[in-house]
């Protein structure tokens, strides 16, 4: 009976101590009370036309071998303009943090997708300016076969 009452306390013990806390679950990347970066976006002028995002994403993917630091940086931006999704999306291999990377396929490469027309770059170049914990700013531009892309800013979210 002593065993029984122990076991029970227990358990009445350890339903109410393993409660798993609440939080919200859609939160976002970067919240706007932080006071750090509220200007998440890509713009560029393409083609002689000002282009803006919608939404704008950075990722770091590591290498396998983790222990050299290196990583390979991705940049999603995507914009919807009367019906017509656009997007820019950059992957530079090695990304060792602010610096100048030339769009050299297959190495780093820099696309423009328009409906489901992609460009690939042949040249430009990707500078990033500033590498903090919270955002990824820079300046872009390339041209992908008729696609000129100019005067490009970005200011993203890194997860």
């Amino acid at each position: 009976m002593k065993r029984l009452l122990i076991v029970t306390s227990l358990l009445v013990i350890c339903a109410f101590a393993c409660k798993k806390a609440k939080g919200p679950v859609n939160g976002p990347s970067i919240p706007p009370q932080n006071n750090l970066d509220s200007t998440v976006s890509i713009n560029a002028t393409i083609n002689g036309y000002q282009w803006q995002t919608d939404s704008a994403y950075g990722y770091t993917v590591k290498h396998s071998d983790n222990d050299s630091g290196v990583s390979n940086l991705m940049i999603t931006a995507t914009n919807t303009n009367n019906n017509q999704v656009s997007s820019i999306v950059f992957n530079i291999t090695d990304f060792t943090g602010p610096g100048s990377y030339t769009v050299n396929p297959p190495i780093n490469t820099a696309t423009y997708y328009l409906g489901n027309m992609r460009h690939y770059a042949t040249h430009g170049l990707i500078i990033v300016t500033s590498d903090t914990a919270y955002a990824l700013k820079g300046t872009f531009y390339f041209t992908a076969d008729t696609i000129t892309v100019s005067d490009g800013v970005f200011n993203v979210a890194l997860p």
